[in-house]
Parts: structure tokens; C-alpha cells; sequence
């Protein structure tokens, strides 16, 4: 019981404290709440993170280094392999999860299924029109961009794509050069189908996936890898690819050029979930309040990762996400059909995807 005091004691400081950091947000001071809150996030000492494989390494580096009283651990991988265990130990009555720092599909499907805590940021008023979607129920941290890649040493002559309809009629030079992922298991591979799908349409979209068919495109595992065969030449053409993935080849100075399509890139984010039954709520909360600040939003930019906070540049060599057209994607009414879109996809291109 005196236990049970002492947290909701703490959770009122930290309530209070926030309130006042609303407040007090803008005017560039330190406040009393963050204190507040860092006090007991700091008392619970530890957090467990689960997410995103790239950003969240980078995420937690920071983190860390401002916060070595808590100690953190974390599991990356593939979004839905993650959201599956975090479903697991909140369905055995054993939550180990703390907060989800993941592909935005995964944290929507956890927030509808009422395993998310609300979570209302203090950084509100610094952050792009990007960083809330509409409906405004829970928070971006980061963004991607999806777009063409290709390897222009390995291409040399050959025509590249100008727009997503190109692959509806490819030509005869493409085949055997392409290569793209699958969208049960990557969720920017989803965003994307789902895009193209709402987009043209079932019937010329399916145009599009036949003919990259035709080109005898290969199925890679991971974004990760065809920037790999991207970068080697291997497979000099990605059907698309994500700038997190392709950011780290240009820093090597490959010759790879990114190109957005004439009708429009597609826009993938990481979105922050805490869970309701946290374990450590308030470190969680601080570890959220981290991820958008100016701090870590500008460690992102420097790590070729879209930033959420206006006044922070996009990533140097990256397009500006904030001018570059994009296909508008309703991405909580392509999960609702993410069984037909998936089952489209594979009739489409004759890949399975289980």
C-alpha cells in the first residue's frame, strides 16, 4: 500500500509538472516539470524499449548519455514480429514493454486493440503539421521517405523510371535488374503497396505490379539488403527503396541516385506508443519527451533521419519531405483491408507472402 502511495504521489508530481511545462513551452527555459519527471523516471531506473532497428539504436545512444541513471534495454526487428511480443506478454499478464518506437501501422493496430496509454507531448507547439495525423491520437517521432533508387555506374544507359506507371509497360532492359520486398513483413514495403493501390486503383495499380513482374524482379528480405545489391550493382534498380536504409550508401559515396516519382514519393513514419500497463510509465514518458526534443530531433536530421520539428533541416542529400509531392495514403483504412491489399499484391506480382 505504501508503495502504491508513494507511486501515485510520484505520478502527481510528474502530472503537475507537465501542466506546467505546457505553459512554459517555447520560451526556451528549463523547467521545473521536466525535473519533475526526470525525478521519477530516474527513481524507476529502468525502461524497455521495442522498435524501429535502425532509429531506435540511435535513439537510445542519446538517450543514454543524457539519462545513465536508467537503465535501458530494447529489442529491434522486424515491426510486426515485435508488436506479436508485445502482444504476447500483455495477453500472458506479464508486460515487459514500456514503450514501442516503431512503424506507424504497428502502433495504430496497438493503440486500436486499447493496449496504448494516451500520450499528449509538451513539444506540441515545435513540431511539423507531419509529426500529429489527422485525428491527432498519438505522435510521429520520425519520418522516411520511399522513393526510386538506382545505381547509375551499374545502369549506365539504361532508361530509369520517371514514375510508378513506367512499370506497368517496362522495357525489355529492366528485366533481371530490379528488386523490391515484401509487404507482410515490412511495413514501409505495406505503405507503399497500399499507396499505389489507393492511388491508381486495384486494376491499373495491379498494371503496375504485373509488369514488375515481367521485369523477373527479385524478392529481398529487406530494404536493407537492396540497398546492398543496390549499392554492389547487383541489382542496379529498386522498384523503391526508404532513406534510412539507402542514407547510409550515399554517406559511402556510392553512385546512387534517389529520384521522386512524378506522381508522388510515399511517407513512412515511426510512431511512439507506451504501453498501458507499462512497468515504468514515467520513464517511458520521459524517453517520448526525448525523442522530440531539439536534441534528438537534430541527432536524427545528422543521422539521415527525418526530423518532426520545424526549424530542423531534412537530412543533408535528402530531398525536403516537407516540399517533395506525396501520395496521400490513408493508412488506417489500408490496415483495415491490409488482407485483400496483401492478397492483391501477391496475385499481382505471383510472390507469396507468407
Amino acid at each position: 500500500m505504501d508503495h502504491n502511495k508513494s507511486r501515485r504521489r510520484l505520478m502527481s508530481l510528474a502530472a503537475a509538472g507537465l501542466a506546467l511545462s505546457i505553459g512554459l513551452a517555447g520560451v526556451g527555459t528549463a523547467h521545473a516539470a521536466d525535473d519533475a519527471l526526470i525525478a521519477a523516471a530516474e527513481k524507476e531506473a529502468e525502461l524497455a524499449v521495442y522498435g524501429d532497428p535502425f532509429v531506435v539504436p540511435i535513439l537510445l545512444k542519446n538517450f543514454s548519455a543524457k539519462y545513465p541513471k536508467i537503465r535501458v534495454t530494447s529489442a529491434t526487428g522486424d515491426g510486426w514480429q515485435i508488436y506479436n511480443r508485445f502482444v504476447s506478454e500483455n495477453s500472458s499478464g506479464r508486460p515487459l514493454m514500456d514503450i514501442m518506437y516503431q512503424a506507424e501501422d504497428t502502433v495504430i493496430t496497438a493503440q486500436q486493440a486499447g493496449f496504448l496509454a494516451d500520450f499528449k507531448t509538451t513539444e506540441g507547439a515545435n513540431l511539423s503539421k507531419l509529426a500529429v495525423p489527422a485525428g491527432g491520437s498519438y505522435v510521429r517521432g520520425n519520418g522516411n521517405l520511399i522513393l526510386f533508387a538506382f545505381n547509375r555506374e551499374a545502369l549506365g544507359t539504361v532508361a530509369k523510371p520517371a514514375d510508378w506507371t513506367d512499370f506497368a509497360n517496362p522495357p525489355a532492359e529492366w528485366e533481371g535488374l530490379i528488386a523490391t520486398t515484401n509487404p507482410a513483413s515490412s511495413s514501409a514495403t505495406f505503405a507503399t503497396i497500399a499507396s499505389i493501390y489507393q492511388k491508381f486503383g486495384p486494376e491499373k495499380g495491379g498494371e503496375i505490379l504485373r509488369g514488375l513482374r515481367k521485369t523477373k524482379a527479385e524478392l529481398n528480405p529487406s530494404m536493407g539488403v537492396m540497398a546492398t545489391k543496390l549499392q554492389t550493382g547487383e541489382r542496379p534498380l529498386d522498384f523503391f527503396n526508404i532513406t534510412t536504409a539507402v542514407s547510409g550508401v550515399l554517406a559511402k559515396g556510392a553512385p546512387v541516385d534517389l529520384l521522386v516519382p512524378a506522381s508522388g514519393a510515399v511517407a513512412q513514419f515511426n510512431a511512439i506508443g507506451i504501453n498501458k500497463n507499462a512497468p515504468h510509465p514515467n520513464a517511458a514518458r520521459l524517453l517520448a519527451e526525448f525523442a522530440l526534443s531539439q536534441e534528438m530531433q537534430t541527432a536524427f536530421a545528422e543521422a539521415g533521419v527525418y526530423p518532426m520539428r520545424v526549424g530542423i533541416a531534412s537530412p543533408k542529400g535528402l530531398p525536403d519531405i516537407n516540399s517533395t509531392k506525396l501520395i496521400e495514403l490513408d493508412l488506417a483504412a489500408a490496415l483495415k483491408e491490409r488482407d485483400k491489399i496483401l492478397n492483391w499484391w501477391s496475385e499481382n506480382t505471383g510472390f507469396k507472402y507468407r
